[in-house]
């Protein structure tokens, strides 16, 4: 057999002289620079082109369509809702979503610093949870403002000289942007743009009932009203962590702060990490929010190491904490009591010795009790107040309801109060018996009343009350929680209404020590009745 022949191989060199090579690098570069002038062009009015220009690939920083900045879905939906703030077409805006997945990179930083680029004669102010992580915010928006790559897209604006502080940037026209936290003072800072991203630190901020009506108290009485028009917009970007959160005061029509005309101008834009119905990204329910980055096994694990806080943080969810002696399901509201002619009225308190940050509050309860033995809870003083303070605020409260008995432990009536009320009581006119009450018991057993009130749905509470959240959190904490002033000044009037209202006298209950097998086997009966209690109402 003939040998075959090795194939030819024929390596072909291309001599390229220096005068081609020049004239192609140079149209190379021409065409790249027209590119990026196109793409600069285009980010003076495309915020996520912007997004993308602000963050260029480390690899090739000068290709425009390169970046280190991935836009997903719920971004371009972002910016959308962001461009029509910018118009002045969504005066209020609301997003939510779960932790790292973008909100203040886009809002915070990104937008802001493109605002200031567009509209160099406006003012924008910026707020979250305090005021060193406000600067950390200004800085990176001042950073990104004195970047090449926003001078190339905003060629003619410029920062005053020594006004570019973490906290305060001016622009040569005058507009400014400012960067404070919660509670931080707003006086002379008028913004056209306003933009508040995670008022709250972490969970045991936003589970303080005293932090959340702080942050209130500044939102609208300082924030709101540093809007420099009427045209002004305003933005609240966070994660949630409690239901009686900025967010949940605007819009939860259950919240005592809701006002109905001013949850019509706020446009919500919700993003849980699975779908739910009616996904502003058209996904379907169950379905991840950014996949690329975080898969449906990791919002499962995060489900499973905390499932009340995965609702919250994640789906935007959040809800009080179930309670163990107190349910949720058994909290009932009433938006009008029945009239006060209609019922008898009572009251009940708790009273605290010292004052301090640290100590109980002074809780004083009034209900009503109707025709059905139903019991309305009316008002209530809960505060840190001192005894001459208390004794006014019973005096108030007399006057004002009227109630036929108030209960009160005898150790709080005694040589601190009781002189001092009788002889106000004697000055106003007031007929109010006070009984007082001994606390033989422990505060779980004289809860047992009012828990049993309530599991039957015979206990109705205030809509709209400056206090039935608080009260709600302390109740279903019980008995572990902090402080346990409202449940003892609530429990006082569920015993005494039940005993006054029970079908046949109710004869004085028999001292039980506890841990005894006498306790054991009335703590069985009790454990028993609550639990076909339960089953009865759908537990």
């Amino acid at each position: 057999m003939a040998k075959a022949k090795p194939k030819q191989v024929t390596i072909r060199t291309k001599i390229e002289t220096p005068g081609e090579t020049a004239d192609q690098k140079e149209v190379l570069d021409y065409l790249r620079l027209l590119e990026r002038v196109a793409a600069y062009k285009e980010a003076q009015s495309d915020l996520l082109r912007f997004a993308k220009l602000m963050m260029p690939h480390p690899d090739d920083p000068d290709d425009p369509n390169k970046s280190q900045y991935m836009v997903a879905k719920h971004h371009e939906v972002m910016a959308y809702a962001l461009d029509k703030v910018d118009k002045g077409e969504y005066p209020r805006l609301i997003v939510t979503m779960p932790p790292r997945h973008g909100k203040s990179q886009l809002v915070s930083k990104i937008f802001l610093a493109w605002l200031m680029g567009r509209n160099p004669y406006e003012s924008v102010a910026f707020a979250t949870y305090n005021e060193d992580f406000a600067g950390d915010f200004g800085r990176e928006v001042r950073n990104m403002i004195q970047s090449p790559a926003f001078g190339s897209i905003f060629p003619e604006f410029e920062l005053r000289k020594g006004s570019a502080s973490a906290g305060r940037l001016v622009s040569k026209e005058g507009g400014t942007a400012v960067f404070v936290g919660r509670g931080g003072s707003l006086t002379g800072r008028g913004f056209h743009k306003g933009v508040i991203d995670d008022p709250f630190k972490d969970s045991d901020e936003a589970e303080s009932n005293t932090i959340r009506d702080k942050a209130w108290e500044w939102f609208t009485k300082v924030f709101m009203t540093r809007q420099m028009s009427v045209g002004a917009s305003v933005i609240i970007t966070l994660t949630r962590w409690h239901e009686d959160d900025i967010v949940g005061r605007l819009t939860d029509p259950q919240n005592p702060h809701y006002d109905e005309e001013e949850a019509k101008k706020w446009k919500i834009i919700n993003f849980p990490f699975f779908a739910l119905e009616n996904d502003p990204l058209k996904r379907k329910p169950g379905e991840v929010l950014w996949p690329e980055r975080f898969s449906e096994e990791f919002g499962e694990a995060q489900r499973r190491l905390n499932p009340r806080g995965f609702e919250a943080l994640y789906q935007q969810r959040p809800s009080p904490e179930e309670g163990t002696y107190f349910r949720k399901a058994w909290f009932q509201y009433y938006d009008d009591p029945p009239k006060n002619d209609d019922m008898r009225i009572y009251a009940a308190s708790d009273h605290a010795v010292a004052t301090g940050e640290r100590n109980d509050k002074t809780a004083m309860v009034v209900a009503g009790v109707d025709k059905n033995g139903d019991i309305y809870i009316l008002d209530c003083v809960w505060e840190r107040i001192d005894a001459q303070q208390q004794v006014e605020k019973m005096i108030g409260l007399m006057r004002k309801w009227k109630p036929q008995y108030w209960w009160a432990e005898k150790q709080h009536m005694g040589q601190a109060l009781g002189p001092f009320l009788r002889k106000r009581k004697m000055e106003e006119g007031v007929n109010t018996v006070i009984e007082e009450v001994h606390a033989s018991k422990d505060k779980e057993t004289r809860a047992r009343s009012l828990q049993g009130l309530m599991a039957d749905r015979r206990v109705w509470w205030p809509r709209r009350s400056w206090w039935r959240l608080a009260a709600e959190d302390e109740i279903l904490k019980f008995p572990h929680g902090t402080f346990d002033d409202f449940v003892d000044a609530a429990s006082w009037l569920g015993m005494k209404v039940q005993q006054m209202y029970a079908a046949h006298i109710i004869k004085p209950e028999k001292e039980i020590t506890r841990h005894t097998w006498g306790w054991f086997k009335e703590e069985v009966k009790h454990q028993e009745k609550m639990a076909k209690q339960e089953i009865g109402s759908g537990w």
